[in-house]
C-alpha cells in the first residue's frame, strides 16, 4: 500500500491539491484542484473533472501524473505522489505507485 493512513489523513486535511501531467512534448503542466474526491482501492485517488482540457488531454496521451498534498494543521508535512492516470467519465483516477514525503 503506497497511500498510507498518514497521507490519507493528509489528504483530508489540504486546502488545495497540486497536479501534474505532462504533455507529449515534455511540458508539465500544473493545475490546483480543491480537493481529492475519494480515495479508493487503497492507493487510487479519485479527482472530479472541472475543466481541465489540458490535463486531460495530457492524460489521453501518456497517464504520467504527480500530484502534490501539503498542510500547515499540526506543522508542515507534505508529499508528492507520482503514477499514472485515467478518465473516467467526469472523473480522474491517479493510480498513486510512488510516495515521497516533502516537508
Amino acid at each position: 500500500m503506497v497511500v498510507t493512513k498518514e497521507i490519507k489523513e493528509l489528504i483530508t486535511q489540504a486546502a488545495t491539491v497540486s497536479i501534474v501531467t505532462l504533455s507529449n512534448k515534455g511540458e508539465p503542466h500544473l493545475i490546483i484542484v480543491g480537493k481529492v474526491a475519494e480515495v479508493r482501492d487503497e492507493d487510487t485517488l479519485v479527482f472530479g473533472i472541472f475543466k481541465m482540457q489540458v490535463t486531460q488531454q495530457n492524460i489521453r496521451d501518456n497517464g504520467k501524473m504527480q500530484v502534490a498534498i501539503a498542510t500547515q494543521e499540526g506543522g508542515p508535512k507534505g508529499y508528492r505522489l507520482s503514477g499514472q492516470a485515467g478518465i473516467d467519465g467526469e472523473q480522474v483516477l491517479f493510480k498513486v505507485e510512488k510516495a515521497e514525503l516533502l516537508l
